[in-house]
């Protein structure tokens, strides 16, 4: 490398510039050295990071003639000619969003609770809330049953289970057990 002519070597040195730098970082070891060479067209391009001690970083300026800037031709001026004035009428664009795939499922608890005291496992929390959901979507047959079951495993309820089940048999044209469900729904909730 050290014979090694630049390409500043074959020019003569008037009127040049400098078109790039050539970098020779030599690292000392053991067994020998080694050498890494680079070009940058910037002197702040230079690494400038330590090599440590007895390690060289060279930095060359490589010379060159300077590029000659061409001016450019004129451009022809073009006339313009008044054309026909036309209304521009706006397209109207429908953007609809992307239709969104949910990531998720929608398990309904109730019906899975269903599932488990058609299968003869009962509690009354799992009674109660499908009791509640076949009354409150207006299925009397189902949340009459559900609520005899109910009241078969406990009479400790709140007073508007009562209720609810006077109005489901009531649905059911079930009127004696009915009435004796509202009179025990007044007793508990503690009107005449």
């Amino acid at each position: 490398m050290k014979n090694a002519k630049s390409k500043s070597d074959k020019i003569p040195n008037t009127d040049l510039v400098v078109e790039s730098y050539r970098v020779e970082e030599t690292i000392n070891m053991a067994f020998g050295n080694r050498t890494t060479t680079y070009e940058v067209s910037k002197l702040d391009m230079v690494n400038t990071y330590d090599l440590g001690p007895n390690n060289t970083r060279k930095v060359i300026p490589q010379y060159a003639k300077p590029k000659e800037k061409t001016l450019g031709t004129t451009i022809e001026t073009k006339t313009i000619v008044d054309t026909l004035k036309v209304a521009v009428k706006p397209v109207k664009v429908n953007v609809l969003p992307p239709a969104k795939k949910e990531k998720y499922i929608t398990i309904n608890v109730v019906n899975t609770y269903e599932k488990v005291l058609d299968r003869g496992y009962k509690s009354i929390e799992m009674l109660k809330k499908v009791a509640d959901r076949s009354y409150f979507e207006n299925d009397m047959i189902n949340a009459a049953k559900h609520y005899a079951q109910l009241f078969e495993m406990s009479t400790n309820l709140e007073a508007s289970y009562y209720f609810r089940y006077a109005q489901a048999l009531k649905g059911i044209n079930e009127m004696e057990k009915s009435e004796e469900m509202m009179q025990l729904f007044k007793s508990k909730n503690g009107s005449k």
